[in-house]
């Protein structure tokens, strides 16, 4: 059972597509976050609530607030070496954050820790970066072995026709 690491570009694409028009849709990814089968980084969080819109109070919602994981001291071993290898990744956004090793980072720790339990997961990053460019997370998640997909692969993958 694939699980998602979501960065803050999907949550943005998926604003394209109006609850009202697209209630299923809607559905579909809030019961990915119920199952805990969509998840991601606090960081991820704190970038959409620069933001004063639709999203950001989604994101505070009985189910979806559950989906976002605060740093532990794995993953911020992670993020340490990642940019160590991937220092372009260091760069702040517009709003000063960057929540994109952060992101590489929880895919890692999740599929370190799955790796001592019965229940195996794929851990794939969404994300809607250019998977042609060498400084994004595409090519970072090439580099760890990680999948990475956009937002419609992931709609692909479960199978969701609208």
């Amino acid at each position: 059972m694939d699980i998602y690491c979501v960065d803050t570009s999907s949550f943005i694409e998926m604003k394209k597509y109006p609850k009202d028009i697209f209630p299923n849709l809607w559905q579909n990814i809030e019961k990915l976050c119920k199952d805990r089968r969509l998840i991601a980084p606090d960081e991820v969080k704190k970038e959409i609530e620069k933001g004063d819109d639709d999203l950001k109070k989604w994101i505070k919602s009985e189910n979806i607030k559950k989906i976002f994981i605060e740093p532990d001291e794995s993953q911020f071993k992670h993020v340490k070496k990642i940019l160590k290898k991937h220092n372009f990744l260091s760069e702040s956004g517009k709003d000063g954050l960057n929540a994109d090793p952060w992101l590489i980072a929880l895919a890692i720790k999740k599929m370190n820790e799955q790796q001592e339990n019965l229940f195996k997961h794929e851990y794939i990053v969404v994300t809607e970066e250019s998977k042609v460019k060498n400084n994004k997370i595409p090519y970072v998640c090439k580099d760890y072995n990680i999948e990475c997909i956009n937002l419609i692969e992931l709609f692909r993958n479960e199978g969701w026709k609208f």
